[in-house]
């Protein structure tokens, strides 16, 4: 009787055993299952309850990766960010990173990583577009542009195009680049000369980077000053020497123009210089001195 009850004892202590364990499983298996992973798909804030008087404890950047056990149907979720714990709106939320356009605001270059033995892949634009799905605020952003992919520091890019760059800053304007240099004064070609030596020149290159198109064009703009001769888009068209070119209006992909824009001022004089693409989509105001 006595293995008997001892027999049966020690199966009860196994079932118990067995059964503390299975519950132990379930319990990391119920908690892993309960761990839910999102991105802050716009700018939030963490705060330190779900009252509607919780203090602001930070904000998070877009793009920031936040793991919670909150249940999905909460209104906000308990997360820790930068240290401090405390609660985001489900609605800053996806389970998706989000896809940020930025455009470059300054001539900027593509490097192949995040060290300070980067090396430098391509140049790159002002007012190229750029797509993202790096963290907001971070060092360096991952973008792709023209095949490329690599990183870009923030400070050289902005949310909106610039409408306006100084001489001597290359452009993109769609699928083509512009830039006008500052005006060169003493020129040596014979039409650039009138005896009083009045007539500047503000050589132009233009790149086509995308498919056959036709290119844009250059007017005057807003001038504080008369011109003593209108802007000449001859002698830009004439100075153009490329064998792909139609009327002097079409260009290859890969192809490069460079040609001049001439005028009539005297030194000191502020001027500026409009190109807009064929469609008269895309705007660039160049501008500068004499």
């Amino acid at each position: 009787m006595k293995k008997l009850f001892k027999k049966i004892s020690f199966l009860i202590v196994l079932a118990l055993a067995a059964n503390l364990l299975f519950q132990t499983d379930f319990t990391k298996t119920a908690s892993a299952a309960s761990s839910y992973t999102y991105y802050i798909k716009s700018t939030a804030n963490l705060y330190s309850s779900t009252k509607s008087n919780a203090k602001k404890l930070k904000s998070i950047p877009v793009n920031t990766k936040l793991t919670t056990t909150s249940a999905k149907k909460d209104k906000m979720y308990k997360v820790k960010f930068d240290g401090k714990t405390g609660y985001v709106y489900a609605s800053k939320l996806s389970t998706k990173l989000t896809s940020v356009t930025l455009y470059t605001k300054d001539n900027a270059n593509l490097y192949d990583n995040t060290s300070k033995k980067q090396k430098k892949l391509i140049s790159i634009p002002v007012n190229a577009k750029l797509v993202t799905q790096s963290v907001i605020g971070s060092k360096m952003y991952k973008v792709t542009y023209e095949g490329k992919t690599g990183y870009i520091y923030p400070s050289k890019l902005a949310a909106k195009k610039v409408s306006k760059v100084p001489f001597g800053k290359t452009v993109r304007v769609g699928n083509i680049t512009v830039k006008i240099d500052k005006p060169i004064n003493e020129y040596g070609e014979s039409y650039l000369f009138d005896g009083n030596n009045s007539y500047i020149a503000l050589p132009v290159t233009i790149t086509n980077y995308g498919a056959r198109d036709y290119i844009g064009w250059l007017s005057e703009g807003y001038v504080n000053n008369k011109y003593y001769d209108v802007f000449d888009n001859w002698y830009f068209a004439v100075d153009y020497e490329d064998k792909e070119l139609e009327g002097s209006e079409m260009l290859s992909k890969g192809k490069s123009l460079s040609g001049y824009i001439t005028l009539k001022m005297a030194k000191g004089k502020n001027l500026e210089f409009i190109y807009a693409d064929n469609y008269y989509e895309n705007f660039i105001t160049f501008y500068g001195k004499n």
